[in-house]
């Protein structure tokens, strides 16, 4: 009897498990259908993220830095040696960065030691270029031979080639009418 007490209650059990197993299915299968159909009926907002321009202009002056750094750690002659520091435009307090290599620098405290003495105007920019061209041409023979010889200073050259290139892609998408 006890026997036949425990198969009546296994079998009941099992029966009413399948049972409760068919109604979570079902339960499972119509939440399905009303995701569905609600996901049919709601409003679908795409986002579309854009980079600031600015972002790529910091990317570039970055991979700038880098190749300098590089290029100053495996110079041996100063002359060539690239400083860069922060300065001011005329009339302006707002100050920016520039690098200049240091027979630049020299050339300008030449001239500049040459007009205070002398009572005449400071040289500008271009004039200081042009009296340094010969030197510039050697300069650019010689970070030449330099990025041949070393391939990690060729790949961060590269890199910031790319970084340049990419932000004037930038750039003129952002400005077509700035060319």
């Amino acid at each position: 009897m006890l026997t036949k007490l425990t198969q009546s209650m296994v079998v009941i059990l099992s029966l009413s498990s399948a049972a409760v197993f068919a109604s979570e299915q079902t339960a499972a299968d119509n939440a399905k259908q009303t995701q569905q159909q609600a996901g049919e009926n709601i409003e679908r907002i795409d986002v579309t993220g854009s980079v600031p321009l600015l972002f790529y202009k910091d990317e570039m002056k970055k991979a700038e830095l880098d190749f300098y750094d590089a290029f100053n750690a495996l110079n041996d002659n100063k002359k060539y040696a690239i400083t860069c520091r922060l300065e001011q435009r005329q009339l302006s307090r707002i100050k920016y960065r520039v690098c200049y290599p240091q027979y630049v620098l020299n050339k300008m405290a030449q001239e500049t030691q040459d007009i205070l003495s002398s009572g005449g105007a400071y040289p500008t920019l271009k004039q200081i270029e042009f009296a340094v061209k010969d030197e510039r041409a050697e300069s650019m023979l010689y970070v030449e031979e330099l990025v041949k010889k070393n391939p990690a200073l060729l790949d961060k050259l590269i890199a910031l080639n790319e970084k340049k290139s990419q932000y004037e892609e930038k750039r003129a998408l952002a400005y077509p009418d700035n060319d």
